[in-house]
């Protein structure tokens, strides 16, 4: 049967070979949005963690991973990068719950989330949902009414551009939803990107969401890795509220 198959291939014409390679490779390109993961036996007790990226709910971020997978596994995390549809708020925030929920049902009790900016939205969306035991939000625009910034930074369409109008900026607010779960919000005091006034009022609402306000802008954490491994240690812990912020 090998001879055979390779006999097969030997006569294909090498533009067919080049373009079932190509078909190869590209497939997963157009599947649902999974995350991309490092994952362990499902009997391991490790701690799982969804990583979630920013970019305005528009761009990649080609840095998130390089930035994080190192110190997600140092703080004993498996971490799972999800990929999700840019350009459409809502298909985000679905890819992110058919994650979690799939996550959840091979890891239940272990699943926590991370994200960074328009991601910190879709795991604070997480946390608020009960899907996910704690999660993190670096930057998280958690009103979506009130935020300002892409506005300029993207033209007055950028809602339009994201998919959602006046009532699902409502809907899909962070700030304005329930808080299920213990979310602890990083946020830097000189944020030009999203205001840290936006988190202090998400923080006030709700008794599970905290805030740890540090020096530096929108990627404080990137500057001062050590910001990043004190959050990790907490959501690690989030059972255990006795650990200080960094400041």
């Amino acid at each position: 049967m090998l001879w055979v198959i390779t006999r097969i291939v030997a006569v294909l014409p090498r533009s067919i070979l080049l373009g079932a390679v190509a078909l190869g490779v590209a497939l997963p390109l157009f599947g649902p949005a999974r995350a991309e993961s490092a994952v362990g036996p499902a009997e391991s007790p490790a701690p799982h963690l969804l990583l979630i990226h920013g970019g305005s709910f528009l761009f990649e971020d080609p840095h998130f991973e390089a930035a994080t997978r190192q110190a997600v596994l140092d703080a004993g995390f498996v971490p799972h990068y999800l990929r999700y549809p840019l350009g459409d708020l809502g298909g985000a925030l679905r890819a992110a719950r058919a994650e979690a929920r799939r996550l959840g049902a091979l890891y239940p009790g272990r699943l926590y989330a991370y994200g960074s900016s328009a991601g910190g939205t879709l795991a604070a969306l997480l946390a608020g949902d009960g899907m996910v035991r704690a999660a993190l939000a670096k930057a998280a625009p958690s009103d979506l009414v009130g935020w300002e910034w892409p506005l300029v930074a993207y033209g007055g369409d950028y809602f339009e551009q994201i998919g959602v109008d006046s009532a699902a900026r409502h809907r899909l607010s962070p700030l304005r939803r329930p808080a299920r779960r213990p979310l602890l919000l990083l946020h830097g005091r000189n944020d030009a990107v999203v205001p840290v006034t936006m988190s202090e009022a998400f923080a006030a609402k709700f008794p599970r969401v905290e805030l740890w306000v540090v020096g530096g802008g929108h990627h404080a954490e990137r500057r001062r890795p050590q910001i990043f491994d004190r959050a990790l240690a907490w959501l690690a812990g989030a059972a255990d509220r006795r650990l200080a912020p960094v400041r």
